[in-house]
């Protein structure tokens, strides 16, 4: 289960995390949020993600909804602690699953395959919100 955090609520560095099992998924994501100047850091299980957590200076996290080591709860529960928003993605939770996460404090719910251009709005809103 997660450790602590070293994350300081207030930097906003730009830096996301993207947790995603899927190699192509997670590759083609990167290439977007890096081509859209973000800086990238990838996991591809809760453990990683997790573990990038603690290290600090993360901005955002962006998760898969249903991963086989951690619920969508439990994403939501440390991230909170780390004081790092969430943005959830995914193709098999039903509507009602992704209002409920947003109802528990995710920023968005992606359902796949989303347009590039709304993941991008999202994060850049989130960073507006942090600078002003």
């Amino acid at each position: 289960m997660p450790g602590e955090c070293a994350v300081n609520p207030a930097a906003n560095n730009g830096t996301v995390l993207l947790n995603e099992p899927d190699d192509s998924v997670r590759d083609a994501l990167t290439v977007l949020l890096r081509g859209a100047a973000w800086n990238v850091q990838t996991a591809d299980d809760c453990t990683g993600m997790f573990r990038l957590l603690a290290a600090g200076g993360i901005s955002a996290v962006i998760s898969e909804s249903s991963l086989p080591d951690c619920s969508p709860e439990d994403i939501l529960e440390h991230c909170k602690s780390c004081g790092v928003p969430v943005i959830f993605t995914g193709h098999d939770l039903p509507l009602q699953g992704a209002v409920d996460l947003i109802r528990q404090g995710a920023t968005d719910f992606l359902d796949k395959p989303f347009p590039q251009s709304r993941l991008l709005d999202v994060l850049e809103r989130l960073q507006s919100e942090h600078t002003t």
